[in-house]
């Protein structure tokens, strides 16, 4: 045998043995929607999928996201395709990653980048990012990327920094636990502009800080500071912000308290319509101000079981502006569950909320909200209540366009579930007045809704009638909904 031959039956051993370790796996979802507009006859086809491969170290991602609304386009609502992909190298102790990624460094003061497929909020980032796994509990991450928020918003997804897909980031984060009893972490962030946005030569923003955690017995304490340096936009010098957050956790047998407090002074970056970052929000609702520009605020959180069947809840969080204090979020709620043996649960609760400069052209909003929900289980059978009515008082500018409002929104719905397979499920919304601004002049909205699981892999949920729509949060990101009629078809596949 020639040195040549043997060469190459030695690489096609070391190849075979490579194979013959690793196994290929292959797994992914994807959720395909189709809405179509009883009004104007208009539709929409909507398909995400996320395929993930990993073979041996090695891992990749194919991620196909299609938005198609049927004619005629508008600059505003327009069809919305991407294809993006990760490639991964990652051994035990490190990883070598390229293409999209999420990324969020401590609690989201300095960069926070998710997923929310129920609010339908994609924050993601394209670039490199290595992370080695080294001894005592430490994670140390470097990234170099560009953002880009996708979100849905009034019936059509919208790149929120679609005039800014030029900036980079780069940024490194260091997160060690070294002891049972506490942690430290320490990160930097670092954005860069395009030029006709910050014209001076030191036009960037930097955010840094770090963490420190500590653990006694039943108690968990948390605390995290961010300092933003930055260049005023046009006229140059040095423009600077800083915010911290702080939370502490007590868990006894049966009870449970949860306390938070931050203060945030321009960390949030850029100001407007996106932010790189997003630091937590105390309103348990999701409602934020500006997150993280100008915002100081606190939340608690108390449970208690003291039976049982018992469970009770209190939860209160507030949210103002250092620099008007005529705007902020106040929110308090008290729930109580109660089950009765293994077929019965009943939760009643109330939620009290006043906000302040929130919304456009309101000056205030608030909102008094019983509910009431019934559970009940026997054999193969679910049947489920739930029906809430609202006290909404609005004091809107001077505007005649905009009138003060005082009204009342009530919701029902009726639930049947047979198994694991079929769920059916009966809905009203109603508002005893037409508000034109807020609902479109619409009042009531009836609704049937089918989830069929097929398999155990695959589900179909078909969704007939009307959904109110209007301002909802999540997570400190607002969004104002348009009200839907007509029908919608969803289908979920895990493969």
């Amino acid at each position: 045998m020639t040195k040549r031959a043997a060469r190459f039956a030695c690489l096609l051993v070391c190849v075979g043995s490579f194979a013959a370790g690793a196994n290929l796996t292959i797994q992914g979802v994807n959720r395909a929607e189709f809405w179509a507009y009883r009004d104007s006859w208009a539709t929409h086809a909507e398909d995400k999928m996320d395929l993930n491969l990993k073979y041996g170290d090695f891992n990749g991602g194919v991620g196909l996201f299609m938005f198609e609304p049927s004619q005629p386009w508008t600059a505003v609502k327009k069809p919305v395709r991407f294809l993006d992909y990760t490639v991964a190298y990652s051994p035990k102790q490190l990883e070598i990653l390229y293409g999209k990624f999420f990324q969020t460094f401590g609690k989201g003061l300095t960069l926070r980048a998710y997923s929310d497929d129920d609010f339908r909020h994609y924050k993601s980032l394209h670039g490199l990012r290595g992370t080695a796994h080294l001894p005592l509990s430490t994670d140390v991450v470097l990234l170099g990327a560009r953002l880009r928020e996708l979100f849905f918003q009034e019936g059509t997804y919208k790149l929120m920094n679609a005039t800014d897909t030029t900036d980079q980031v780069l940024g490194a984060d260091l997160s060690s636990r070294p002891f049972e009893w506490g942690g430290l972490g320490a990160r930097y962030v670092r954005v860069n502009r395009d030029s006709t946005k910050d014209i001076t030569p030191r036009a960037f923003t930097e955010l840094y800080g770090g963490n420190v955690s500590a653990t006694a017995g039943p108690v968990d304490l948390y605390g995290e500071i961010c300092q933003r340096l930055g260049t005023k936009p046009g006229i140059g010098g040095r423009d600077k912000g800083l915010g911290y957050y702080l939370s502490g956790t007590a868990a006894f047998t049966g009870y449970s308290i949860v306390g938070e407090y931050m203060d945030y002074d321009r960390i949030g970056f850029p100001s407007g319509v996106y932010h790189w970052n997003d630091p937590p929000t105390p309103i348990k609702s999701g409602v934020a101000l500006n997150r993280g520009e100008d915002e100081k605020g606190f939340g608690i959180i108390a449970t208690a079981t003291p039976v049982g069947p018992l469970y009770v809840e209190a939860d209160y969080g507030r949210l103002y502006k250092h620099r008007d204090p005529n705007s902020g979020v106040v929110e308090w709620e008290g729930k109580s569950r109660y089950a009765l043996g293994d077929a019965w649960n009943f939760e009643a609760k109330f939620n009290h909320m006043v906000q302040q400069n929130v919304e456009l052209h309101v000056l205030s909003r608030g909102t008094d909200m019983p509910t009431v929900h019934v559970n009940y289980l026997t054999g193969n059978h679910t049947v489920a209540f739930e029906g809430e009515y609202n006290f909404v008082t609005e004091k809107r500018d001077d505007s005649p366009e905009y009138p003060d409002q005082k009204y009342h929104e009530s919701a029902l719905t009726l639930t049947y579930g047979y198994g694991d397979a079929l769920l059916f499920t009966v809905g009203w919304q109603h508002v005893d007045q037409k508000l034109d601004i807020r609902y479109a002049g619409q009042q009531s909205w009836p609704m049937f809704e089918t989830v069929w699981n097929i398999t155990e892999r695959n589900v179909l949920r078909v969704r007939v009638g009307g959904e109110k729509g209007g301002y909802t949060c999540s997570g400190g990101v607002c969004r104002f909904e348009s009200p839907f009629t007509g029908a919608k078809l969803q289908l979920i596949s895990r493969f």
